[in-house]
């Protein structure tokens, strides 16, 4: 897995005179059955757990649990030599996630399906970190085989503002440092839009995204993160 960030500078669209902190990546995957073993050692790892206090320790053993099973045996065991779509979210999602921590020491929240009662599928979010500067991350991602869907990410974060975000808190509290909280309450908060990338420019994929309906509202926020994920 390969990590670029694009230069601000070459995006003309790129808003500016905003509080918004807005970062663009662009990841290339090789060969994607390292990543995808990757996510099966990291879904199965469950020893976060136990960090949490005795009643979040109850609540997230039993979903996490049939969660893992259905993803480790129904999803990655299935998994040939191309990518489906099932994997193919789950490879955007643990690419984008993994790139905020490296790329901006983002500290990471297990997988969203891995805390929600759902055992498969997610009607909110698909994943979650907390910024270097203290503001929770909701991520949104999109996998195409053959397109990029990049304006289908953009317009479920801005449908999902204030709404899915809000209502996934109590799950994510028990991840939450005090000053996180603090902006939480205080409505500060940043959003993540993960896509596979199937085009010639990236450039022009970004300047897109940036030049999207969607963008004038997510921008209202503290950061944003354009994370396109190429299967070279």
């Amino acid at each position: 897995m390969n990590i670029y960030q694009i230069d601000n500078k070459l995006l003309e669209k790129h808003p500016v005179g905003l509080s918004c902190n807005i970062n663009c990546l662009h990841i290339k995957i090789n060969d994607f059955k390292p990543i995808v073993k990757e996510i099966e050692i990291n879904i199965s790892d469950t020893s976060w757990i136990n960090n949490l206090d005795e009643i979040s320790k109850k609540v997230f053993k039993a979903n996490a649990e049939k969660t893992i099973n259905k993803i480790v045996n129904d999803i990655i065991a299935k998994v040939s030599s191309d990518v489906n779509t099932d994997i193919g979210e789950y490879i955007v999602s643990y690419a984008a996630q993994h790139s905020l921590e490296v790329n901006f020491s983002h500290k990471k929240i297990p997988l969203a399906e891995l805390l929600k009662e759902k055992i498969s599928g997610n009607p909110g979010f698909d994943f979650h970190s907390i910024s270097s500067t203290n503001y929770l991350i909701f991520g949104e991602a999109k996998f195409s085989i053959d397109s990029t869907p990049r304006s289908e990410a953009l317009t479920q974060i801005e449908k999902f503002i204030n709404n899915k975000d809000n209502g996934e808190l109590l799950w994510l509290q028990p991840f939450l440092d005090d000053t996180t909280k603090t902006n939480i309450i205080n409505d500060e908060k940043g959003y993540a839009a993960a896509f596979s990338f199937n085009g010639a420019n990236i450039i022009t994929i970004l300047n897109n995204a940036l030049d999207s309906t969607p963008i004038a509202e997510i921008i209202k926020h503290k950061e944003l993160y354009l994370i396109a994920v190429e299967l070279c």
